[in-house]
């Protein structure tokens, strides 16, 4: 039967599919402190913008914000010492390597982190498909 409408048929799910994959990256990242984070940026604008690199700094979590303060406080006032700061601020955050232990397993012989259950893109085609954290389920979007 021919008309103007076309349609692809069904295609049952495939159940060999692969798990949707969720990465924490390790990095040397802190958490941001409240207190930090007003502190600096009262700072920055009781010191017309001096202090910026070190509030970016602290507002990104970094593991050097105490290096940048400094550099930014007794380097800051040449153009060179705050640009060096600002830049110290706003590099990548540091993948964290973790030293092999004697008896104790390697991080990449730690199994995934499991993917919590929700609606990702299929994969067997298109719209989603929902995973119950263990594996595809029958549901579609």
């Amino acid at each position: 039967m021919s008309g103007p409408y076309q349609f692809e048929p069904y295609r049952p799910p495939q159940d060999n599919l692969p798990a949707p994959v969720s990465y924490l990256p390790l990095t040397d990242q802190r958490p941001v402190s409240t207190a930090l984070l007003v502190v600096s940026w009262v700072v920055v604008f009781l010191t017309g913008l001096y202090m910026l690199p070190w509030a970016v700094a602290a507002s990104r979590g970094k593991a050097n914000q105490w290096s940048v303060f400094a550099v930014n406080l007794l380097l800051g006032w040449t153009v060179v010492g705050w640009i060096v700061a600002l830049v110290m601020s706003c590099t990548a955050h540091r993948p964290v390597a973790v030293p092999a232990l004697s008896g104790y397993a390697s991080v990449a012989a730690l199994p995934p982190v499991p993917t919590p259950a929700g609606w990702y893109p299929n994969p067997a085609g298109p719209g989603q498909r929902y995973w119950d954290g263990r594996q595809w389920t029958q549901h579609y979007a």
